[in-house]
């Protein structure tokens, strides 16, 4: 226990949190008697080489971030070998707990606290700092109404590479962008504004707009989902608040507003629409004709007339002019922004033509760039929505099933090596296959990879493509029967010749050495080195299947 012990000029009084990572203490400086709070990192982490990276990537960033909306940092060290830093205590309370207790917020409460996040967000983005992780718990709020964005523990410095492995995950599912769902590696600030358009709705609604059994199926509500706009549930929220949240949610980063300060200005601007008009036409229906005076704000019968509703009073009708009615005025209005819109729609927003997208995935699917392949499946999805029956449709998805496959192939091993958890239902059977392959037990192992084959039946994407894997990897199997043919064939002829075959790639010339074994343990010698030498090689996967299986069968006939 660290309470009642000193880390360095700091006196240690009281645990106020634990998590995986490491816990966080409340301590006294012994001379000011300033109240600080210390996060360790915890000291089954501090032989784990990536644990020890994050946590002082977490210090790195800290360092970069001084707003008054931020958790500052004010010293770092280490104890007894385990790194902590310090940072200034926070005598306030979370939103998540907050949440719990009140249901929801009143749409006046989200925007200054909406304004002072995005503000601590614009001042990170500008520092080419992503937060990642945006969500109610790492949310404090003070007293007198300060805000105040913590956590920065897996916050990514977008001038470094990131600490997480290429199409893994980080974050927390309700609040995940659909890039980060997808694994994009090269995150933009957009993500945060998704995460934050997430809690905006559910602080307002009470609700999260996406829920689901499992994280697997939360991302795809995110990827794919619709959720119910927010103003359906709360009939009384302003119409440009329930708008600019919709926006923020949008799939495609690039549909999302520009950038946090022009959402904080954006918030501004609806708080003072909604107070103006309201407060102003309640105003003038109260004061008398002969009270008013030449500065008042000239509000128009639309406004005075919903000031009477709110007050309870009303006015004796008289006739109206057609043009001064309020229909005509919202329908010209209605007709000016359409005509408007279908401008910006000509200027901005037309969809590509089918060759314009057909030419960006033909030269980009190929790249050895990631953001390129990216770009070419983004392209290919387009055509095929926009253009379902196009005569190139056959050829653009095969494209698809391309890329998807090396993204879905290239995620499960990278997963598997850096032993991570299995997630979803496609995921563990694949694990399943793989360790069946390893140790030589291929017949298990075609059962699992024909188990997994049926995804590729499904409607979503990435559940199709470990139905494209499992294809790819029965193939491979399949082979390894020919392999073994042709190898006894070689060796056959070896003998009636005496010519001995030399093989054409690594994996061969080591399986002619093993076949030709004069004795059964320099066999299983030689196709264990075969095994283990072929592993990690992709051109040579067939050669460690055949090892694998010809390995585990003269092992059980030593037995």
């Amino acid at each position: 226990m660290l309470v009642g012990r000193e880390i360095g000029p700091f006196l240690v009084d009281k645990e106020v949190g634990a998590g995986a990572m490491g816990a966080v203490f409340r301590g006294r400086h012994k001379k000011t008697g300033q109240t600080v709070a210390i996060k360790l990192i915890a000291p089954g982490l501090a032989s784990n080489p990536n644990a020890m990276e994050r946590f002082k990537r977490e210090i790195f960033i800290l360092k970069q971030l001084e707003h008054r909306n931020i958790v500052k940092l004010m010293a770092s060290g280490k104890l007894h070998g385990t790194p902590f830093y310090v940072m200034e205590f926070i005598e306030g309370e979370s939103l998540d707990n907050a949440m719990e207790r009140r249901g929801r917020l009143t749409w006046e409460e989200l925007v200054p606290l909406g304004q002072q996040l995005c503000a601590a967000l614009q001042y990170a983005h500008d520092k080419g700092i992503i937060h990642r992780d945006l969500k109610p718990s790492n949310i404090m709020m003070l007293k007198d109404g300060t805000v105040k964005l913590t956590d920065f523990g897996i916050a990514k410095d977008t001038d470094v590479t990131a600490l997480t492995a290429a199409n893994s995950t980080v974050g927390t599912a309700a609040y995940m962008s659909p890039e980060q769902c997808r694994g994009v590696r090269d995150l933009t600030h957009k993500s945060d504004l998704y995460s934050m358009g997430v809690m905006f709705y559910e602080l307002v609604t009470g609700r999260k707009p996406f829920v689901g059994d499992s994280a697997m199926e939360v991302f795809t509500l995110h990827l794919t989902g619709k959720f119910e706009r927010p103003s359906r549930l709360v009939m009384e929220l302003p119409i440009w608040l329930d708008t600019l949240i919709c926006q923020l949610m949008e799939k495609d980063p690039e549909k999302r507003p520009y950038n946090a300060k022009l959402v904080s200005d954006a918030l501004g601007a609806i708080k003072d629409k909604v107070v103006t008009q309201q407060s102003a036409g309640v105003d003038a229906v109260k004061k008398r004709r002969v009270d008013r005076g030449a500065h008042d704000v000239k509000l128009d019968e639309k406004d005075k007339e919903a000031a009477r509703t709110l007050l309870g009073k009303k006015k004796k009708k008289k006739k109206i002019l057609i043009y001064q009615k309020g229909w005509f005025t919202v329908a010209a209005v209605s007709l000016i922004v359409a005509l408007l819109g279908f401008g910006f729609y000509l200027a901005f927003l037309k969809p590509p033509s089918a060759h314009s997208l057909y030419t960006t995935a033909q030269e980009l699917k190929d790249s050895s760039d990631r953001k390129d392949r990216e770009a070419a499946r983004e392209a290919i999805t387009r055509f095929l929505e926009q253009h379902p029956d196009h005569p190139k449709g056959a050829e653009m998805q095969e494209w698809a099933n391309a890329i998807d496959l090396d993204n879905c192939e290239r995620a499960m091993h990278n997963r598997r090596n850096s032993k991570f958890a299995t997630e979803g239902d496609a995921e563990p059977i694949a694990r399943d296959a793989l360790d069946y392959e390893d140790l030589g037990k291929l017949a298990d192992a075609r059962e699992s990879w024909e188990k997994l084959k049926s995804f590729k039946n499904k409607k979503d994407v990435d559940e199709r493509a470990w139905g494209l894997v499992a294809e790819k990897y029965l193939a491979e199997l399949d082979a390894v029967n020919e392999l073994a043919a042709t190898l006894t064939d070689e060796i056959a002829k070896e003998k009636e010749t005496g010519t001995k075959a030399t093989g054409t790639s690594k994996g061969e010339k080591l399986a002619l050495e093993a076949a030709r074994a004069e004795t059964p343990s320099q066999a299983l010698n030689a196709w264990n080195d075969l095994k283990v030498v072929t592993k990690s090689d992709d051109g040579n996967r067939r050669w460690h299947l055949l090892a694998a299986k010809m390995h585990r069968e003269l092992s059980e006939k030593q037995k």
